[in-house]
Parts: C-alpha cells; sequence; structure tokens
C-alpha cells in the first residue's frame, strides 16, 4: 500500500485537486472532492506498474510545469489563475492526456457517490452482484476425459 499512498500524496501535491474545484463547482465540496481524490488514486494504483510510475512522475512535475508556464505556484494561485494555467498546460503533449483523464476519472468518483471498488480493491465484487452462475462448457471438444 506504500504506492498508493505515494500516488496519493503526489495528487495531493499537483495541485489538480485545486484545478479541478476551480473548474468543476460541485468538486468544492470536501466530501464530493475525497470520493474524487480515491476514485483517481484507486485508478492509478490498478495500473500496471510502469504507467504508476511514469504517473507518479508526472504528478511531481505538474508543479513545476503550472510554474513555468504561470509563473505562480498552483498552492497559491487564485481560481482565474488556475484555470488560465490548466489551460495552458493542456496544450503540452502529454500533460494534457494527464490532465483530462485525471478530471475525467475525478468527475467520475467525486459525483457517482456510491461505493467505490477501486477504494476497496481491485477484486472486490460490486455491492447488488448477482450470484456468480456455473462455468460454461467449451463448445469445441478438448479431447479431455470428462
Amino acid at each position: 500500500m506504500r504506492a498508493a499512498g505515494a500516488l496519493e500524496r503526489a495528487l495531493s501535491a499537483s495541485g489538480l485537486p485545486a484545478v479541478w474545484a476551480a473548474r468543476h463547482p460541485v468538486l468544492r465540496d470536501r466530501a464530493v472532492r475525497e470520493r474524487a481524490l480515491a476514485h483517481v488514486t484507486g485508478s492509478l494504483r490498478v495500473q500496471p506498474r510502469p504507467y504508476r510510475i511514469a504517473a507518479g512522475l508526472a504528478l511531481r512535475l505538474l508543479p513545476l510545469a503550472f510554474l513555468l508556464v504561470t509563473g505562480r505556484w498552483a498552492t497559491l494561485a487564485g481560481p482565474a489563475a488556475l484555470a488560465n494555467g490548466s489551460a495552458r498546460l493542456a496544450r503540452l503533449p502529454g500533460v494534457a492526456l494527464l490532465l483530462r483523464s485525471a478530471e475525467a476519472l475525478a468527475l467520475y468518483g467525486g459525483l457517482d457517490g456510491g461505493p467505490d471498488r477501486l477504494v476497496a480493491g481491485a477484486g472486490a465484487p460490486p455491492p447488488d452482484s448477482p450470484p456468480k452462475s456455473p462455468p460454461v462448457p467449451p463448445s469445441v471438444p478438448t479431447g479431455a476425459p470428462s
């Protein structure tokens, strides 16, 4: 779980939650923002290790990128500067994909409001899942004794 904590810290320090709150007023609510953070972190946590490493690195570099394009730190910027800075960052290759996907995940997680399977663990079944049916026999004979 150390990696999940590192991803959560990197996401929080990246300034993205502040950008989301500036762009989407619904994410200003603390409970909604916490669900959004949990969903984004959970989504990153279930990715293959190389993707997690790349995302963690990108999240750690995002505050510096924001500083370079705006001249101020995201943590000290107001809503207008956050919106302007995120728009400028979105024009950079690679950064645009990170911003769009993280924002989409945040909105989905924050607005869904239900229990998040990614927070509970990748293998957790949905709460109202139907009982498992017996396995379907193969349609092609395998030659194995039955």
